[in-house]
């Protein structure tokens, strides 16, 4: 028999419901604050369920993403339970006024069991080996946020933050009309790209000061009066704020590329097949609306526009609304990618001007138009296929037929490397410490 229950809410738990019943519930949990109220009658009814009973939610889908995955999943797992269908992202609606965009996710549990399992999606019902925790054919493990590469892949930084209320950025008119009247000014002004701009070739800047021309800008009026705004601002702000107050006339994170920088949006519209991510050099300076890697190895670009990395992405990502949330420690840093010889850099470095060519064949239009799915250019859709097929030859010869087929390879080579990863961190224990033992001896 299958007990149905939709729930539907908005904030994390701790909004929702008494704070001491929550810490009773999840009383064996190393971290609940963030799960979704949902998770509650998961975890609650996962106790309850017996041989003849099963139990079936309707649920938003954000429980079988990111992090929440790795905070809930376990513990039902534990418990002897496994999830026996489930019906992946759909919009929630209903006949209400104002009603919540909400997109949903069917989720069944039972007791684990050799019966038949089943994913419905897009209107098909597929059976499979086993459904985890995010509602993948793959086995039960869990993606976990790091803080470094787990493959040999460059560094990933927010961009930079100004904390300015907005007095360093000028848009082109403002910028032209201080050079316009004083046209020594114009060596002050830096591009700014982050995710809106880098997406709609939109054009801003800001001021991007050293102590070598920082009395240049104090004399002129309307940046002097500018930075002082800013020094006011970050003096009666918080503790961040604060800690730069004593530079007004610069950003609070001063990070910029020697030679070129690639900007990834953080979020992306769930209808596009790609992230419409950039190349560009180091005139500009990225902000935090985007993530940037600094002077990276050209075939890097080829990577992470891949149609393998972005199915890592939607699957591991958070979400904004239905809109892959990129994260760095989810996306970039947890994914899988074996060492490639020189070669292959080169077929992929290749990969890269292939899609630059096709995007500069097509200037007059934006990242955003250029991956609208229904009007995305032939020659640049034919560029990105040629890269995928390429990158997925760095995993294997054979080619992956389906989305299904990519996911079940990457989990298994992340179980490896992590295995790998954990074995050299053992070895350099042991080795660590038979040398502190023979310098005791």
């Amino acid at each position: 028999m299958i007990y149905n229950c939709v729930r539907l809410f908005k904030g994390p738990i701790q909004d929702n419901i008494q704070k001491e019943d929550t810490k009773l519930l999840f009383k064996n949990f190393d971290n609940y604050n963030n799960l979704d109220y949902i998770s509650c009658w998961f975890y609650k009814s996962a106790n309850y369920i017996s041989e003849n009973i099963k139990v079936a939610f309707v649920t938003t889908n954000s429980i079988s993403q990111g992090t929440q995955v790795f905070d809930l999943w376990p513990s039902i797992f534990k418990l002897n339970i496994e999830i026996f269908f489930t019906h992946k992202d759909f919009p929630w609606t209903n006949n209400a006024k104002n009603k919540a965009a909400v997109i949903c996710s069917i989720i069944g549990l039972r007791k684990k069991s050799n019966m038949p399992k089943f994913i419905f999606s897009k209107g098909i019902k597929h059976e499979v080996q086993n459904i985890n925790g995010y509602l993948t054919n793959a086995s039960n493990i869990f993606i976990q946020k790091r803080t470094t590469p787990l493959s040999n892949l460059p560094l990933m930084n927010q961009g930079n933050i100004p904390l300015d209320s907005g007095y360093l950025m000028f848009n082109e008119t403002e910028k032209d009309e201080i050079v316009l009247k004083y046209p020594n000014a114009d060596s002050l002004f830096r591009k700014v790209t982050g995710s809106f701009e880098s997406i709609n070739n939109t054009v801003r800047w800001c001021l991007w000061l050293s102590e070598n021309n920082l009395e240049l800008a104090l004399s002129i009026p309307t940046l002097k009066e500018r930075i002082d705004s800013v020094s006011k601002f970050r003096l009666n702000g918080g503790t961040n704020a604060k800690s730069c107050a004593n530079r007004p006339h610069q950003f609070c994170m001063l990070n910029t590329a020697q030679n070129t920088q690639i900007v990834i949006p953080i979020v992306s519209s769930e209808r596009r097949e790609y992230i419409p991510m950039s190349f560009v050099d180091n005139d500009y300076i990225v902000v935090h609306s985007a993530y940037v890697i600094y002077d990276p190895e050209l075939y890097v670009f080829s990577l992470i526009n891949s149609a393998i990395h972005i199915l890592w992405v939607k699957t591991f990502s958070g979400k904004l609304k239905s809109d892959s949330r990129y994260s760095i420690g989810l996306c970039w840093y947890s994914f899988p990618f074996p060492k490639i010889s020189e070669a292959q850099k080169q077929e992929l470095t290749q990969c890269v001007f292939r899609i630059l060519e096709e995007r500069e064949n097509h200037s007059e239009k934006t990242l955003a138009q250029l991956y609208d799915p229904e009007k995305m250019p032939q020659g640049l859709r034919e560029a990105h296929r040629l890269n995928d097929l390429a990158v997925e030859r760095c995993y294997r010869s054979k080619p992956f037929e389906t989305d299904e087929e990519r996911l079940e390879y990457l989990f298994k080579l992340y179980e490896q490397m992590i295995a790998e990863e954990k074995q050299v961190g053992t070895l350099f224990q042991e080795e660590k410490k038979a040398k502190k033992t023979k310098k005791i001896n």
